[in-house]
């Protein structure tokens, strides 16, 4: 059977959807069977929908073709310029490649979300990037010298990073400056056509990024909403029919849970964006689309709980067409809904945004390695671990000077033209990773993507020719795939990047077999060392990191609980229960992309703990699922204590202490005790059922970490042909399985934990007919289930494989 959480709510809200108080007023609602004729096929998926889906909000085909497109105006523009200088050769190629390599950097890392923190940031990019040409041609005399301060500037590079995004790019460019300066063997002799080129390139970049193509974050916002509304119907649709699943996630047991995750990242972007200046003409009402999106999402929660029938279909797509009438309210001016209740207060989004991308682990390592005060630790520490507790960056600076130098050596001992392949292997490796585990996969990624580009150049470019057109137009159309994809694969830029190369030396005469076999040996080695020094030099696990980000979670659910408590019980202040939804909804991201480097088969150990990541990852999906429909049903109560004076429910009090118990017990690494029961009896009430929803799937986690739970004794069993839940639990191949079965009856005391025999068979003691039980099952190497049955009686539990047991 397939086990259900919680059953179908037919509304949400208030009827009047303009009560005063009302934290988050629905707009008026549509027939549901109205709503139904139109959502069509239920389990149709659009191509749109697909492509939508694919790229929220647009955000990388947007920056693939602005780096295409501002790339082949600024390749124009530096060849003019040489012209109009009378360059020709080695200073032409000085002007053209410094042109290509600060528009490339710009377009990457100039991210603010003003207009005009972007053009602060591209007016000090070229400041950065003169700082290291010129430094670099001071010492350019002496070999010795200048790759020692190369080193020095690849430490202050990272070290920077501290200070937020615009230092980080700057940093980068500084770094970059001082490559290129070696890579092009400039004297300072040189340095007049190097302003030259920076400056035109500049001016050229701030006219294309402020008056010519602009950045719109409304329509960037719209884009992403349309993003989750396509992710929305897709998670519903592939629900009603499995396979409509892409073939690699058919026989996944967690497809269902990723698929929520997906959509969940997404809500988790519009509420990024949200915080973008300019995004709303009412900045105000951000919070409102919040609300809008939740609202979705809890009604995308309830069609999966259930058959996921034309009802709850229409219920979907009638969340989400409010969503797209709230911000057609927003665009056309319109009064915003309880604005009688004076301004809401300011919005603070769950995750700030860098280039409309979430922002990557280093948020949960971050605070992780941080001194406890945040500048350095206390002197007693520092005196006995003076290599501990530090930021973040300097970790990193320090790592990234050690394997800096030691890929100048090892790289000179290859080759002393081309050893500057090996240092940009290295450097890059810890470009955006927080962990060694991170580190490793990115070194890797670099040099299968190098090994790729270079096995394809090897075909392309002497069936091309030597054509400077048909050159230029493979490099422009490799900088578009490699931006496009990288997000998906960093792979594909190192491919994409060694095609470029391959052409430019083809065009400068220089292109050679030897040469791009030189490259991936140069390149290899750089990654090896930058793995190397990353797991054993300061280094900081993936393994600790996903501690954190679990710990970070349990805490994210102790606060949304407790406010949950304390709006219910009305004490104190009305907390923001949407805030804290979404709060919790980025610590789930963290831990879904901390766990990334630590699933894959390479990686030590990747195999064995690859299901035991994904059953935990979904678990933890599930409960943040249904802490979204408790904020939703704990809203509507509220609504109907205020409308109804008085009202108070005994029930809800035990149900929240419960649920509070088991999140307690989680985060202090505790079993869950007593609380583990139910001791509120079944009602109709949607707060009650959501929170009973949640009580259901905190035991699952429980369940899941036999080490946060220790297995109680086993529960004698009762006769098969009893009146008590009985049944068998198999695998999807019909085998009998060896598993834990849990049942709590309605008044929330448990009536058996029993082991089931190896045929898989379980009775539980003997129970009366026609009520609903709380039923978790847990099998080693299989995805538990959690959920209600209804009435006694047989029940088969189908448990499906995870990771290497599945065939």
């Amino acid at each position: 059977m397939t086990i259900q959480a919680t059953g179908h709510r037919a509304g949400i809200g208030p009827d009047d959807p303009d009560e005063p108080g009302s934290p988050a007023a629905v707009p008026a609602r549509r027939d549901p069977g109205a709503v139904a004729d139109r959502v069509g096929p239920p389990t149709r998926i659009r191509l749109r929908d697909r492509l939508l889906a694919s790229d929220p909000g647009n955000v990388r085909i947007a920056l693939a073709t602005r780096a295409a497109v501002t790339l082949a105006v600024a390749l124009g523009c530096s060849a003019l310029l040489a012209r109009l200088l009378g360059l020709a050769g080695t200073p032409a190629v000085v002007v053209i490649v410094l042109g290509a390599v600060l528009t490339m950097i710009t377009t990457f890392t100039a991210s603010d979300p003003t207009p005009a923190g972007r053009a602060v940031t591209q007016l000090c990019l070229p400041v950065a990037m003169l700082v290291g040409l010129t430094l670099s041609t001071l010492v350019d005399r002496h070999r010795v010298l200048s790759l020692l301060v190369f080193v020095l500037v690849m430490f202050a590079a990272v070290w920077v990073r501290r200070f937020g995004p615009r230092a980080f790019a700057c940093g980068m460019v500084a770094w970059m400056g001082y490559f290129i300066a070696l890579f092009l063997q400039l004297s300072f002799a040189q340095l007049p056509v190097v302003l030259a080129s920076v400056g035109t390139t500049t001016v050229l970049l701030l006219v294309i990024a402020l008056v010519v193509a602009p950045q719109r974050p409304a329509r960037r916002l719209r884009r992403m909403v349309g993003s989750f509304a396509a992710r929305t119907r897709i998670a519903l649709a592939e629900h009603r029919d499995p396979a409509r699943r892409p073939p690699w996630r058919r026989g996944d047991d967690t497809a269902h849970d990723r698929a929520v995750l997906r959509v969940n990242e997404t809500a988790v972007l519009v509420d990024g964006q949200l915080a973008v200046p300019g995004v709303l003409a009412d900045p105000h009402r951000a919070g409102e689309v919040r609300a809008a999106v939740l609202r979705a999402e809890a009604a995308l929660a309830r069609a999966l709980d259930g058959a996921g029938d034309d009802v709850t279909a229409a219920e979907v797509e009638r969340t989400l067409a409010d969503l797209e009438a709230v911000l057609d309210d927003d665009r056309r001016g319109r009064p915003r809904r309880g604005a009688a209740d004076g301004e809401p207060p300011p919005f603070a989004p769950a995750a700030e945004l860098f280039a409309g991308f979430l922002p990557g682990s280093a948020a949960t390592v971050g605070p992780m390695v941080a001194p406890p005060d945040g500048d350095g630790g206390g002197r007693t520490d520092r005196a006995r671990r003076p290599l501990e507790g530090m930021l973040l960056s300097t970790r990193q600076a320090l790592q990234i000077t050690l394997a800096g130098g030691l890929s100048i050596a090892l790289g000179d001992a290859v080759s002393g033209q081309r050893w500057y392949w090996a240092v940009l292997a290295c450097f890059l490796a810890f470009t955006g990773t927080a962990t060694a585990a991170e580190t490793v996969r990115k070194a890797v990624q670099r040099t299968v993507g190098t090994v790729v580009g270079v096995v394809v150049a090897l075909v392309v470019v002497p069936l091309l020719g030597h054509s400077t057109t048909v050159a230029l137009t493979v490099i422009l159309v490799a900088i578009f795939v490699g931006f496009y994809l990288f997000r998906v694969s960093y792979t594909s830029l190192a491919f994409a990047v060694t095609l470029v190369v391959a052409e430019l030396y083809e065009l400068l005469g220089t292109y050679s077999s030897g040469l791009l076999a030189l490259r991936v040996g140069e390149t290899a080695l750089g990654a090896l060392v930058g793995g190397i020094v990353a797991v054993s030099f300061l280094p900081t696990t993936a393994v600790r990191a996903e501690h954190a980000a679990r710990a970070r979670l349990a805490e994210e659910l102790r606060a949304a609980t407790a406010d949950v408590a304390a709006l219910v019980h009305a004490t104190g202040e009305r907390p923001d229960l949407h805030a804290r939804a979404r709060a919790l909804d980025a610590a789930v991201h963290q831990l879904a992309l901390i766990g990334v480097p630590l699933s894959l088969r390479i990686a030590p150990g990747g195999a064995r703990r690859r299901p035991l990541l994904a059953r935990r990852l979904a678990a933890w999906v599930r409960c943040a699922v249904r802490v979204r429909a408790l904020v939703d049903a704990a809203a509507e109560y509220e609504r109907t204590r205020r409308s109804v004076p008085g009202l108070r429910h005994e029930r809800v009090g035990a149900a929240t202490r419960a649920v509070q118990g088991l999140v307690d017990a989680l985060a202090a690494g505790h079993g869950p005790g007593e609380h583990r029961h139910r001791r509120w009896e079944e009602s109709p009430d949607d707060l009650l059922t959501e929170l009973s929803a949640l009580h259901g799937a905190l035991v699952a986690l429980h369940e899941i970490d036999p080490t946060a739970t220790p297995a109680g004794p086993s529960t004698p069993t009762a006769p098969a042909g009893g009146t008590g839940v009985h049944g068998r639990v198999t695998d999807d191949a019909g085998r009998g399985l060896a598993a834990v079965v849990t049942v709590v009856d309605a008044n929330g005391v448990q009536r058996g934990r029993v082991r089931s025999g190896e045929d898989g068979r379980f009775a539980v003691g003997t129970l009366p007919d026609g009520r609903s039980w709380q039923l978790v099952v847990a099998a080693a190497g299989h995805a538990p289930h959690a959920g209600r049955v209804v009435g006694a009686g047989a029940h088969e539990v189908v448990l499906r494989p995870t990771g290497p047991a599945r065939r």
